[in-house]
C-alpha cells in the first residue's frame, strides 16, 4: 500500500467488498486523529467483479487525488 500526504490527510486506495462486488475506495486517515479514518468511493454506483481492478482503479484515483493538489488544487487564491 502505498501512502500519500495530502496535507491534514493520508490517504491511499484499496479495494472494498460489498455483498460479492467491488467498490474502489479512497481511504482518508486524519493526522492529527489516528483513528480517525472515512472510505470514500471513487466513483458513485461503479461496481467492479474483482478486487484486483476496484483495487487498481482505487489507486490511480488517490494518485491523480495527491497530484491535484500537490498543483494546487485545495489551495485558496
Amino acid at each position: 500500500m502505498t501512502e500519500f500526504d495530502i496535507g491534514e490527510f493520508f490517504i491511499w486506495g484499496e479495494a472494498r467488498e460489498i455483498e460479492g462486488e467491488f467498490q474502489a475506495v479512497i481511504v482518508m486517515r486524519a493526522k492529527d486523529d489516528k483513528q480517525a479514518i472515512t472510505w470514500h468511493q471513487v466513483e458513485k454506483d461503479r461496481w467492479f467483479k474483482t478486487s484486483e481492478a476496484a483495487a487498481l482503479a482505487a489507486r490511480e484515483a488517490a494518485q491523480a487525488l495527491k497530484s491535484a493538489v500537490d498543483e494546487g488544487a485545495l489551495s485558496i487564491p
